[in-house]
């Protein structure tokens, strides 16, 4: 089997235009760089307070949302951005009477990960194709950063839900006014650099109101960055038998600059519980 090729031109051109299409060609390409070197189709960075593996910590992070998100007074939940719906699949089997409804643009993802317990839908997250107040819980877990405009997805979150509903997002955020200081992530990192500013604006037009938040950058960009370096010649193995050396040197280096700008607090991650009044 031959190696992935990858045009750096093209996915600087993906990353920048950050289109429905884009985002899943993005996908398509880099997403077997983490079930490859980590052996685990999630595709989130894990929250690292009790674990020490990549699948232990994003078990972990899908556990807690639903203890953050209060998924046990929920009916239902949409899952947008479910991927491979993994994470939903660990809250069916957390509260089995609760109603999970998983939904994507990439038809690919969605289909490996049909499960007969949860219902897929495949469409865009700014067109939520479901009737006003039909939700208890609308989740976005690390995929709000591929949302544009991120206000639509606010706007169509608030509509679905019901009073009292929820909308739970867990996302990866930059300080403001930083993203000339991102260096090599400014690359690498292949999503939206949302602020916490223009999440506030979103959540403002939206007419929600935060509950609850937490930020947890420094039990998620520290712990996965080390985990990566520690164990960094089994995934280098792992990842030059699809990729070449040089896209492994450059998720090496992107690794240490997150790591950086963690500590300084550059880059964060939110977690947000909003309430629909």
């Amino acid at each position: 089997m031959g190696k992935v090729a990858i045009n750096p031109l093209e996915v600087l051109l993906w990353n920048g235009r950050h289109s429905g299409r884009d985002v899943i060609n993005i996908y398509s390409k880099f997403s077997p760089m983490m079930q490859l070197g980590a052996n685990t189709k999630m595709l989130n960075f894990g929250l690292w307070k009790n674990s020490v593996t990549l699948p232990e910590a994003q078990k972990e992070m899908s556990q807690y949302i639903s203890d953050f998100g209060q998924f046990e007074s929920a009916e239902n939940v949409l899952d947008v951005g479910s991927g491979y719906c993994i994470p939903a699949a660990i809250w069916k089997s957390m509260f089995c009477n609760l109603d999970v409804f998983c939904m994507d643009l990439n038809f690919f993802e969605l289909k490996n990960g049909k499960n007969p317990e949860l219902a897929q839908i495949n469409c865009s997250s700014t067109t939520i194709p479901f009737a006003d107040g039909c939700f208890d819980r609308v989740i976005a877990l690390e995929s709000a950063q591929h949302f544009v405009p991120l206000e639509k997805f606010f706007l169509e979150s608030r509509r679905v839900l019901r009073d009292s509903g929820k909308l739970v997002i867990a996302i990866p955020i930059i300080k403001e006014s930083s993203i000339f200081k991102l260096g090599i992530l400014g690359i690498t990192w292949l999503s939206k650099k949302y602020t916490r500013g223009r999440i506030n604006k979103a959540i403002s037009k939206a007419g929600l109101v935060v509950k609850r938040e937490e930020s947890v950058g420094g039990l998620v960009y520290e712990p996965f960055t080390r985990y990566y370096v520690q164990n960094r010649d089994m995934f280098r193995e792992r990842l030059v038998s699809a990729y070449s050396e040089n896209i492994e040197r450059l998720v090496f280096k992107s690794m240490q600059k997150m790591q950086q700008l963690s500590s300084n607090g550059t880059i964060d991650y939110l977690l947000l519980n909003l309430e629909k009044s």
